[in-house]
């Protein structure tokens, strides 16, 4: 009988879940939806009642969205569907219900540990990643993998502060640099009934010559490229990966590389920086890879 390592992804808006070879190849994949629990024994339970071929895993490794420490100790609250995961230990949880080894790691350091080890970043000394979805995440990898610092809180790219001169208050660039970003900032520009719920349709509209979404865009490529110049003035990494859906977009990735060029030149004066941007090669699936990926380095 043929053995697999389970990888769980856990999303505020789906639970993914696949079969993954010792070659890491994925062999079966499916989804839940994420349903709100009101305890966390009927939350780790749904989790678990959904998982197949239990008698064909070796391992399970979890990525899993907010704050979660070297020991898989949830520190942070994160979407409303899995804020009841604050406070827990993913591994125990998962463990006692499975009887199976258990690893866990935060969903962008997944992504990152994946690229690092079998993606894009292979081979490289330093490397930086940032995932762009709901929210900003982020990773920072050295020639060991992923570093988390004294409290897990290394490559929290989304809570990079600045200052907003209109508030006088500390905002995160992630909040400007994210899909909901790029929605905001469209929206703010447009007539009630001609705002969007997707960040999509503003790229469809981009793509199709609107000028608002023109517009749009271009500022939220400079908020991203203002994320993307920090990193490389602290870390200065081989290569900064570029993850979630839109990464998979040539456009993007090509007016992004671009931009943080012209930008590197024209704000730094440093027409030497060599920091290479690039998309995550398994894109959606690099949070599920991370996670065994961990499993593996820790069990």
């Amino acid at each position: 009988m043929e053995k697999f390592d389970l990888g769980i992804d856990i999303g505020g808006t789906f639970i993914k879940y696949a079969l993954i070879d010792k070659q890491y190849n994925i062999k079966d994949k499916w989804k839940i939806e994420t349903i709100k629990c009101n305890t966390v024994e009927e939350f780790y339970n749904y989790i678990c009642l959904n998982i197949k071929l239990i008698d064909q895993i070796d391992v399970i490794g979890i990525s899993a969205p907010g704050l979660i420490d070297e020991n898989s100790n949830v520190k942070s609250y994160a979407a409303p569907n899995v804020a009841i995961m604050y406070g827990t230990n993913i591994n125990d949880e998962i463990e006692k219900r499975t009887q199976k080894k258990v690893s866990s790691i935060n969903d962008a350091k997944s992504a990152g540990l994946c690229e690092f080890t079998i993606g894009n970043a292979k081979g490289s000394k330093s490397s930086a990643f940032l995932i762009i979805g709901t929210g900003t995440g982020g990773c920072i990898c050295d020639e060991k993998g992923v570093v988390y610092g004294k409290d897990s809180f290394a490559g929290e790219f989304h809570n990079m502060p600045f200052v907003n001169d209109k508030t006088g208050n500390l905002d995160s660039m992630g909040d400007y640099a994210s899909i909901t970003g790029l929605i905001n900032i469209y929206n703010s520009q447009v007539e009630i009934s001609e705002q969007v719920q997707y960040g999509y349709e503003v790229c469809e509209k981009y793509l199709n010559g609107n000028e608002i979404a023109e517009l749009s865009v271009n500022k939220w490529i400079m908020n991203i490229v203002a994320e993307l110049i920090v990193i490389t003035v602290f870390y200065n990494p081989e290569v900064i990966c570029i993850g979630g859906g839109i990464s998979e977009e040539e456009w993007f990735i090509d007016k992004l590389k671009k931009q943080y060029k012209k930008t590197c030149v024209e704000y730094l004066g440093a027409d030497f920086i060599t920091t290479r941007i690039d998309s995550c090669k398994y894109n959606n699936d690099a949070n599920i890879l991370g996670a065994v990926i961990n499993a593996h380095i820790k069990l």
